[in-house]
């Protein structure tokens, strides 16, 4: 029993591993690419980001996971149907 139950947290961890090395793939070059705007000398893009990480900020990660998760799909759906338009 021990050892069944020590095999499964090995697969855990192996994936958990997995997600961690994805984080960091994607993580790392659109972090560098919000210091690099953040640090901009061109104010337009300076704001936009200023903008973007204070929106990120001040949000729950929570709900930025359900918006990643289930706006895509709802947008899409929307988009689709003549009779329910999206405004923006």
């Amino acid at each position: 029993m021990f050892w069944e139950v020590t095999l499964e947290l090995l697969k855990g961890f192996s994936t958990t591993l997995e997600l961690f090395a994805l984080t960091l793939l994607f993580a790392l070059p659109l972090g560098l690419i919000i210091s690099f705007g953040s640090m901009s000398k061109f104010k337009p893009l300076k704001f936009i980001v200023k903008v973007f990480v204070w929106i990120i900020r001040g949000t729950p990660l929570m709900l930025q996971t359900i918006i990643i998760y289930y706006g895509p799909g709802l947008l899409a759906s929307n988009a689709s149907s003549v009779e329910n338009p999206v405004y923006f």
